[in-house]
């Protein structure tokens, strides 16, 4: 029997605490902070404070809003090393931390400050980012094998780890950021000649790197409006809420959910959701994606008071 050992592996950052560290700022809060402290310095200047126009309320004001844009900074420079926060330049400064450079997408890229498109997407580095204290083990983790398959080719979207017998054997399945999950033959080729360098595999492990097993699935569903909203409104903030679920969703492992289909419909406005298709949860196993073709969504009229 395989034994699964991915892609459960490492941190959501999505479920970490908000950081004490970063500050909620809320410009009234600070005006009413400065208005008290003129009030206890000076109890006098009551009246002048009560007049919106006065001179000493425009200064105050004033303050208030450089002292909301200093703070505002100091919670961007917190966030900027934090990994789960930091984009950019700060990305790649924190990310030398662990020996990391982000992957280059051309032959010839030119400088990532003027021309990121050149480069890996921000999301992407930082799960690499993540997965790099496993690149120091040999010992052929799942970690390990998911980092080295992901650095392989910028254009990898996921990787997993199944351990297919007692002797040794290894699937490692990997899956496409292109329109097509499939990977092709040079995305194979890669991982494959990365994955069998001496000091990366060892020396029990047989690996074998497998395109991901692919369950295509087309929704279809039907929903009924309140009367008065907009329907052409509606109808954007689901296609946008389908396309965040899909691209939560398209990834190794991920379980598409008729509940989680039904959330994203269920939108402001709507009175009932009908999901004719998918039929049933799509469980994806750990060498599998689930991937929504196509999303068929009815408006079937309005409900009648």
């Amino acid at each position: 029997m395989p034994s699964y050992e991915s892609p459960n592996l490492f941190i959501d950052f999505a479920r970490l605490p908000p950081p004490a560290v970063i500050e909620t700022i809320r410009y009234e809060d600070l005006l009413d902070l400065y208005q008290a402290r003129v009030l206890k310095a000076n109890p006098a200047l009551e009246k002048a404070l009560q007049l919106e126009q006065s001179p000493i309320n425009i200064v105050l004001e004033t303050e208030a809003y450089g002292e909301m844009m200093v703070r505002a900074r100091v919670n961007a420079a917190a966030r900027a090393v934090m990994l789960p926060f930091a984009v950019g330049s700060d990305l790649d400064v924190l990310a030398a931390l662990y020996n990391e450079a982000r992957l280059p997408l051309v032959d010839n890229p030119r400088p990532y400050t003027t021309h990121p498109e050149d480069w890996e997407a921000d999301a992407r580095f930082r799960s690499r980012v993540q997965m790099a204290p496993e690149a120091f083990t040999t010992a052929g983790s799942a970690g390990s094998y998911i980092y080295h398959a992901k650095s392989a080719d910028p254009t990898i979207l996921d990787a997993s780890v199944m351990k297919v017998d007692r002797r040794g054997g290894i699937k490692v399945s990997i899956m496409n950021s292109g329109a097509s999950p499939v990977p092709t033959t040079d995305q194979l080729n890669k991982v494959t000649q990365r994955l069998l360098r001496p000091n990366i595999k060892p020396l029990t492990d047989v690996v074998s790197v497998t395109p991901v097993k692919v369950i295509y699935t087309d929704l279809v569903a039907r929903v009924v409006l309140y009367p008065g909203p907009d329907a052409a409104i509606i109808r954007q903030t689901i296609t946008d809420n389908l396309q965040s679920l899909r691209s939560r969703i398209a990834l190794i492992g991920r379980d598409l959910t008729r509940a989680a289909i039904t959330d994203a419909l269920y939108v402001e406005g709507v009175q009932n959701v009908n999901l004719v298709s998918p039929a049933a949860d799509i469980v994806a196993e750990t060498d599998t994606c689930v991937w929504l073709r196509s999303a068929d969504v009815t408006i079937n009229g309005t409900r009648t008071e």
